[in-house]
């Protein structure tokens, strides 16, 4: 069972990456809390970019925390238990961060940048609650702004 896995019950804190073929393929990117939509990235240029921020949250994974899924289709899903909800919304930033980036070196930067953020920090939450007033693109790159990688 999922939940016995990620160590949750009732709240499921799940983020979806799907390829979408194109001339350009790219991937979009949508993330839901207990099933509703509260967040979709239209353009992500390369899914391992989203895949650098467990390098460097390796705990997350091995201590059943979040699950990833790779999809046939060539996408993936990770699923976040709810005592991890802090972390499924840093994670979310850093996804925000990498709307756009082409750069492997940036998107490693972007990665260690939110992954030294303290969870328990209010920094979490006043950009949470700014990622619902501001427009994607403008939010993006303030997120990349914030970690000053180039």
């Amino acid at each position: 069972m999922e939940g016995e896995k990620t160590g949750h019950t009732g709240r499921r804190l799940k983020v979806v990456v799907q390829l979408i073929q194109a001339k350009k393929p790219y991937y979009i990117v949508r993330a839901y809390d207990s099933g509703r939509l509260i967040f979709r990235g239209k353009r992500l240029i390369k899914s391992e970019f989203v895949s650098k921020w467990f390098l460097y949250n390796q705990a997350l994974l091995d201590q059943g925390f979040a699950v990833v899924k790779k999809k046939s289709s060539g996408g993936f899903q990770v699923v976040f238990s709810e005592l991890a909800e802090r972390r499924f919304k840093l994670f979310i930033l850093y996804v925000y961060s990498l709307l756009n980036i082409r750069s492997s070196r940036r998107a490693d930067c972007l990665a260690k940048c939110w992954s030294r953020i303290d969870v328990v920090s209010p920094l979490v939450d006043e950009l949470w609650e700014l990622s619902r007033m501001v427009e994607e693109k403008r939010f993006s790159s303030l997120l990349r702004g914030y970690c000053l990688c180039r």
